[in-house]
């Protein structure tokens, strides 16, 4: 396949080798899409299909994927909506579900911001699925990454991005102080990207927020000089910003103090070469944390193309290189869940969805409130807190004097307390990621009891 309006874009410049040269073919499923259409007789994918009475007692006339009988016991969807595959970037129906809930999640009000919601809805790409949002990191990374090239990430990441880009791929990591003076460390930020800049032709940066581990969501404030600095050092750098924007927590923020969407639709709406990349799923959002079902979507710039027709031309470009991926690595994503989420936002609705999981935000601000409350009583040099709204987390930073693997093992053994050890020393963390998502509410007094007395014996 040609990619002659990507070709001329940024994003492709970024791209790496694997991400230049990975393409879907006209393999199994181009053939067989057509043969759905055209053909009177389908011999093109490798599913079972037979007459239902010949292969279920009882059964139909209806021409269906062999199944075993016993799956129409545990759910009320159709045998077609959970055997076969799924096409190769998610079902169509959720895909523009998602992208229309992506809209709505960005809060424009529809009068007072219109160009930036009709910016919103006519520069991203149509979302492709993934397996979960890890594996969506994967995947961008993959795009983007060739072994031995800097991502910039904050020292206080989640651990699965290490395995990931430094295992994994063998990228290197840039790291640099998330806080600075009990906020975020712009300034490093800015730092780490001229550092970068010196020895690669493009800047890649991932953001999490809420983030795990430590529950920061940035003030408007922050976000605002944030997204200047990007602003700034883009134009004296003069080299594309990739920014994945890792959203798995994303509607979880119990503060009033900090920005409530986010961060992807403010870097979208800039003329800057600074190209965010929204990674969120159903994991979180709805609340099915087994179902794998995440999703990529990357904010274009309009200067990219000349006409309706460019635009569209190069949003199947894009898509085609993002299929290429998961055919290559996954294939395709679960057909029961995507089909399962199509029932809820078509059946349930966006703001009854978000009426419901209200309940479950109401329940963690409670969490989050206490804990944090309960924390702030502790009177112990040994200790401190970093900022925190959001998410399912908060961080317990100790003196380095103090183990954190040690506390841990000694909170689990004499206190019967678990939580997670973050250790490493050489990029300034040594602490504890306390999961607050799971403690029920009236506990959280005793876990911070016993965390005060673990301390004491060390």
């Amino acid at each position: 396949m040609e990619f002659k309006y990507l070709e001329k874009t940024p994003l492709y410049k970024a791209f790496s080798e694997l991400g230049k040269r990975i393409f879907l073919p006209q393999g199994i499923f181009y053939w067989s899409g057509r043969a759905k259409n055209e053909a009177e007789i389908n011999g093109t994918i490798g599913t079972a299909y037979g007459y239902e009475k010949d292969f279920i007692e009882g059964g139909t006339e209806e021409w269906v994927p062999c199944y075993l009988k016993d799956i129409k016991n545990y759910s009320k969807l159709s045998i077609k909506e959970i055997v076969p595959y799924a096409s190769i970037g998610g079902l169509p129906d959720i895909r523009e579900i998602w992208k229309n809930w992506l809209i709505k999640k960005s809060l424009y009000d529809p009068q007072k911001d219109k160009e930036k919601s009709e910016r919103l809805e006519k520069y991203i790409t149509l979302p492709v699925i993934t397996s979960g949002v890890t594996n969506g990191i994967y995947l961008c990374s993959s795009l983007f990454l060739n072994p031995g090239e800097f991502i910039i990430s904050p020292n206080k990441r989640w651990e699965n991005y290490d395995t990931i880009l430094k295992k994994n791929l063998n990228a290197k990591i840039k790291s640099f102080q998330f806080f600075e003076k009990g906020s975020l460390n712009i300034r490093g930020i800015s730092e780490a990207i001229k550092e970068v800049a010196k020895v690669q032709e493009k800047i890649i940066l991932i953001l999490n927020f809420p983030n795990n581990p430590t529950g920061y969501v940035p003030t408007k404030k922050e976000e605002i000089e944030l997204i200047e600095s990007l602003r700034k050092i883009q134009r004296e750098i003069k080299k594309p910003i990739i920014i994945f924007i890792d959203d798995a927590y994303e509607p979880y923020v119990f503060s009033d103090d900090v920005i409530k969407k986010s961060i992807f639709y403010s870097l979208h709406q800039l003329d800057e070469e600074i190209i965010p990349i929204k990674l969120d799923g159903i994991t979180k959002e709805l609340l099915m944390y087994g179902a794998r079902i995440g999703f990529i979507t990357i904010g274009l710039k309009p200067k990219w193309i000349k006409s309706d027709e460019e635009l569209a031309n190069l949003k199947t470009e894009i898509n085609n290189k993002l299929e290429g991926m998961n055919r290559s690595t996954i294939s395709n994503c679960n057909h029961f869940y995507q089909a399962l989420s199509i029932k809820i936002f078509k059946e349930v609705g966006m703001d009854k969805i978000i009426e419901s999981r209200n309940k479950v935000n109401e329940l963690l601000k409670k969490r989050y409130e206490l804990i944090n409350s309960e924390l702030s009583k502790l009177q112990n040099e040994n200790i401190s807190i970093d900022p925190n709204a959001g998410g399912f987390f908060l961080f317990l930073n100790l003196n380095p004097k103090i183990k954190a693997t040690e506390v841990a093992d000694h909170l689990l053994k004499k206190f019967k307390v678990g939580i997670i050890p973050d250790e490493k020393l050489n990029e300034n963390i040594n602490g504890l990621r306390i999961a607050y998502c799971s403690i029920d509410l009236n506990k959280i007094p005793e876990l911070i009891k016993r965390i005060q007395l673990a301390l004491e014996d060390f």
